[in-house]
């Protein structure tokens, strides 16, 4: 059966759409999808499914089949292949495909291969369960060696390991929080400009009324004002 029901210059007048192409050429919409993805083939005018394809699309799609299926072409060389080759070499390209038969479709995979497809990708990638570690038997002691306190009998002390080991050994090496300093009063009674009396500690109101009549006296001897 030909892959062509009419002749490509048919449709030289009339941008054809994606299933137009597909129906005249024999091939699949996902192959020529990808011809366009590859730069074998001028993507379309619009989007959506009724976007139009320039008007020599068909001729260059016939062409580009013809030369893989015919001449046994990678893509590679039909790139090349294209960009050298006149509109006659195209038009003789094009004629290999005429007898062609339609590309195969590929089914899509049944709903319940599918299903076991993914429980199978489930079950491989599923971490597997940990075996439990085997508890070594305690070796039997010789005749004259004194027996354990009950207590450790029949127990083998394992070092620990994860949150278990991390907290053990942030409690050894943690140093317990510096204390920090109370802080201190300071009581700073000026005398001159270049000259204060400080004193350190808590005082009450007698002992300020003191230290302010002393700060009195000794400015009056500093500025010679004897009392």
């Amino acid at each position: 059966m030909s892959i062509c029901s009419f002749h490509p210059r048919c449709m030289t007048e009339t941008e054809p759409t994606l299933a137009e192409l597909a129906a005249a050429s024999g091939l699949e919409p996902r192959t020529i999808r990808s011809w366009v993805a590859g730069g074998l083939l001028p993507g379309p005018r619009s989007r959506g499914p009724g976007a139009r394809y320039p008007a020599d699309t068909l001729e260059r799609l016939l062409a580009i089949r013809g030369m893989r299926d015919r001449l046994g072409m990678p893509l590679a060389a039909i790139r090349q292949e294209l960009l050298v080759a006149t509109p006659e070499q195209l038009q003789a390209h094009a004629a290999r495909a005429a007898a062609l038969a339609p590309e195969p479709t590929q089914p899509a995979p049944a709903a319940s291969s599918a299903l076991d497809y993914l429980r199978g990708l489930r079950e491989r990638t599923a971490p597997e369960p940990m075996a439990e570690a085997a508890t070594p038997s305690p070796r039997p002691l010789p005749a004259d060696t004194p027996e354990s306190p009950p207590s450790h009998q029949g127990s083998l002390a394992l070092p620990p390991t994860g949150f278990e080991a991390l907290e053990r050994r942030l409690a050894v090496t943690r140093r317990p929080p510096a204390r920090k300093a109370r802080a201190e009063e300071w009581l700073r009674l000026p005398i001159t400009p270049d000259v204060e009396l400080a004193i350190r500690g808590r005082l009450d109101a007698e002992q300020r009324a003191r230290l302010e009549r002393c700060a009195d006296l000794i400015r009056d001897i500093l500025l010679g004002r004897e009392p």
